[in-house]
């Protein structure tokens, strides 16, 4: 072929939409059927093992194209400042890359240098333009959808897309800081999602300022190919993947090849392939398995937009999203800017965030320093931006793996009731290559497990379950829930607690010691009513309670974490904003020297009160006495605040004792609001009927029976874990019974509703009994359930046969007693 039909050849890749268009156009020039013009992927012919061991969802693949756009364009813009990626000139980190580059600033490493957030919307745009990514395809409702990935980055000759797009295990960009990617394989992952044959196009070219004059010929091309997947056989037993490499030299096959000045790769508007580019890379993804979103416009919150965002929180770079295909009755925008999670819920705080945050924090594990960042969003408002996600670990703004929703719902945070409400967002941007390695799988979509991780989420508990932004938002949320029906459920408490209390077993079971709490129901103790203001750098920094430079000397169980108390004048964002931050450094006196110590959260700073959590040294032993110096400063002082503190290692606390450390409010003391709490019965009852189903996260449906959330400890008396119980009125079997039943309506209901309040009883006791909880889960990959859901899922097994059972079991005192007492007798 000749350079214009090889051209037409590659226009017509570019713009088919279907898996079976490019087939037939590849059948016409007589390529896919020959077998010799097909190369192995990475020239390896077990390349199947590699590549298809990568990201698990769609979603997670589309992204390592994406990151791959952003590395280019940042390769791109430093080789063209005649800059040596891997010298000592180049940057070190990607914000420092970005302000370098896009933002021309001599400083690169100042506070604000490289945060898009600080950007206009002009500049975004401008920048996003790029980096595009479109969807097309024939019809959204037959779910053929083909994604484009187009950037202006450094582009390949098409003599090195073997070496680098085709390549694996190549250390391509190992040794550049300042890029996202260094397996040499990820980007592979989203094949396996590409249609029946796992088809994509790969359409380069190389930056004309990048090419030397002495080169070969071919290098101002523009280069292509497409890559498929063949099934096994002759003996072959797995797939393998390859690529069209008709040109013929010496040494090996090469791709197709091709001269022209521009090439249409870069969208305007609905339209894909409007805007010509001199160099850069193209993407294309056949029929990509979008699971959840083939079907739906990219901008609404469950599209595509929504995901990208959760996954790239703090993208790098901002892009460019255009949706190309025909929705018809669509009144928005058909393009629009992907800047990342982070971003768009720092445009739209105060209409999605509640008052105090986001609040971040540092975490400080076996030496690696995380940053948590908190979101609590309101009511309804946090599925505009994430599904079951939780917690998310991000490495240089790329989310690497998440814990669910759940994670907020183990008993040792307590958060259940705004477990639908809270985001936490983990920066591992300053842990270790090998802390990255035990933390994250290669693939970087998934979590290891591992001593590591397990310390990550120890730490993690402590942080949210000591948070009093978090704790007093639970406890309002709760108030909203069932105050204005706390009222009408006594009845049923009083009913449930003479039934309890008329049964000796049962009482023995689920009637020792006191009565559970009501935190609604309170008594108040003075308080002050004015918000706290604190100064952008504090005018002290010491232990709560003591003058300045005294030596504080505590106590802690071997077994447990010490806290420490600091007041300060100082702002709740203090320590963890993005400008003129404090800085809070903890050494531990080891061989008469300071070293940093490893394992602490906080400070958690919150008006006025900076608490720290320490967990002690491995090495340590009972009578030990740890010697700690905390450090506070800030560009606004000279000499930075420093406290000092001992801890005497004593005798470890017996876990099951479960004694209160809390001690009584003061009655007339002026200070923050404190509450003694009346008494009412366990547990807290409500009836949800039909038309309220879609008021729960997730709604109740027609074979729910039982919810229970947990709502913290009682806050008297002995330690008592508190749950309210949601009874489902529009039960399906509930509903028939009550349809074909000659008792009273109230007496049918009123079974089943306090049937379900035993048997949720029974299951919580038995969790108690044998430690049973989710504190031990890991994650939603072992499919475990919390003691939420195991109520739920049991319960929900249970409600066709508790009624019949009730009338069965009642039923008994007219059966012939003699025949049953020999019925199943031995001779």
């Amino acid at each position: 072929m000749n350079n214009n039909e090889i051209l037409n050849l590659a226009m017509d890749l570019l713009k088919a939409d279907s898996e079976k268009k490019v087939i037939s156009i590849l059948q016409k020039v007589n390529y896919w059927n020959d077998p010799s013009v097909w190369r192995y992927y990475g020239d390896n012919e077990n390349n199947y093992s590699t590549i298809g061991n990568q990201q698990s969802r769609p979603d997670s693949a589309l992204v390592e194209k994406v990151v791959n756009s952003a590395d280019a364009r940042l390769m791109n813009e430093c080789m063209i400042r005649m800059i040596d990626p891997e010298s000592k000139e180049a940057p070190k980190t990607i914000r420092e890359a970005i302000s370098f580059f896009f933002e021309n600033n001599p400083n690169p490493k100042s506070e604000t240098a490289g945060i898009i957030s600080e950007w206009p919307t002009s500049k975004r745009t401008e920048v996003a333009r790029g980096i595009t990514v479109a969807a097309t395809g024939y019809k959204p409702k037959q779910g053929r959808l083909c994604i484009s990935i187009a950037d202006m980055g450094e582009g390949q000759t098409p003599e090195s897309i073997p070496q680098t797009f085709l390549s694996l295990h190549r250390s391509n960009k190992l040794r550049i800081p300042f890029v996202q990617g260094k397996f040499n394989m990820g980007g592979t992952g989203a094949l396996k999602f590409c249609g029946q044959h796992n088809l994509e196009l790969i359409l380069t070219r190389r930056n004309p300022a990048l090419i030397n004059s002495n080169v070969n010929e071919s290098d101002n091309m523009w280069g292509f190919t497409i890559v498929r997947r063949e099934d096994p056989e002759g003996g072959r037993r797995s797939s393998v993947y390859t690529y069209l490499a008709p040109i013929k030299n010496e040494q090996h096959s090469g791709v197709l090849r091709f001269y022209s000045e521009n090439m249409p790769i870069f969208p305007k508007g609905q339209n894909p392939y409007a805007e010509n580019s001199q160099w850069g890379t193209l993407i294309k993804l056949y029929e990509y398995t979008a699971t959840g979103y083939s079907n739906t416009h990219m901008f609404r919150k469950d599209g595509l937009q929504s995901r990208l965002d959760i996954l790239l929180p703090d993208v790098a770079l901002p892009i460019r999203l255009h949706e190309c295909r025909d929705f018809k009755g669509h009144k928005g925008s058909f393009e629009t800017t992907l800047t990342g999670l982070g971003v768009r819920l720092s445009d739209d705080k105060m209409e999605n965030l509640e008052k105090g945050f986001p609040y971040s924090c540092p975490i400080i594990v076996s030496g690696e320093e995380l940053e948590a960042t908190i979101y609590a969003f309101k009511k309804g408002k946090a599925d505009t931006y994430r599904k079951n996600e939780g917690v998310i670990f991000t490495v240089n703004g790329q989310t690497h793996g998440h814990l669910t929703r759940d994670f907020f719902r183990r008993k040792k945070i307590g958060l259940s009731y705004i477990a639908d409400s809270v985001l936490v967002i983990i920066s591992c941007d300053r842990i270790t290559g090998r802390a990255r390695e035990d933390l994250f799988m290669n693939s970087r979509d998934r979590l290891c497990g591992g001593e590591l991780r397990s310390d990550i989420e120890q730490n993690l508990i402590e942080l949210l379950s000591k948070h009093e932004g978090l704790r007093e938002l639970k406890n309002r949320r709760r108030e909203e829930e069932i105050q204005s029906k706390l009222d009408d459920s006594k009845p049923l408490e009083d009913i449930l607690e003479s039934l309890l209390k008329n049964s000796p077993t049962l009482a023995s079971l689920f009637l020792h010691g006191n009565r559970i709490a009501n935190p609604f129901k309170t008594k108040k103790v003075k308080s002050s009513t004015e918000e706290y203001i604190g100064k952008k750098f504090p005018t002290f920094f010491k232990f709560k309670g003591k003058e300045y430079g005294t030596i504080l000397d505590k106590n802690c169980h071997i077994n447990y974490r010490c806290r420490i108390s600091f007041e300060t004048d100082a702002e709740n964002d203090y320590l963890s904003r993005k400008t003129e931050k404090g800085s809070f450094i903890l050494h531990i006196k080891y061989n008469k020297n300071l070293i940093p110590a490893k394992n602490f959260v906080g400070p958690n700073l919150q008006n006025g009160i900076a608490s720290l959590s320490i967990q002690l040294p491995e090495e340590c032993k009972i009578g030990d006495t740890i010697e700690f110096t905390a450090i506070t400063t800030d560009i606004s002082r000279v000499d930075p605040f420093i406290n000092q503190f001992n801890i005497k290692v004593i005798e470890p606390m017996i876990s099951n004792s479960r004694k209160s450390e809390r001690t009584k409010p003061p009655k007339d003391e002026d200070g923050d609001e404190r509450e003694l709490p009346s008494q009412i019965a366990l547990p807290n009852i409500t009836q949800v009927r039909e038309e309220k189903w879609d008021m729960y996260d997730p709604p109740f449906n027609k074979y729910t029976a039982l919810r229970v959330i947990h709502a913290g400890e009682s806050e008297t008396g002995e330690k008592k874990d508190i749950y309210d119980f949601f009874v489902n009125m529009g039960n399906i079997f509930l509903k028939a019974d009550l349809k074909s039943t000659s008792v009273d309506i109230p007496l049918v209901e009123a079974r089943f509703i306090y049937g379900m309040a035993l048997i949720g009883l029974a299951i919580l006791h038995d969790s108690e009994k044998t430690h049973d909880n989710v504190d031990n889960i890991y994650s939603e990959d072992q499919n475990e359930k919390n003691i939420e859901q195991t109520v739920e899922s049991i319960t929900k097994s249970i409600a066709p046969i508790l009624l019949p059972m009730i009338d069965g079991l009642g039923a008994l005192e007219t059966i012939d007693m003699e025949s049953y007492s020999s019925a199943g007798e031995v001779d």
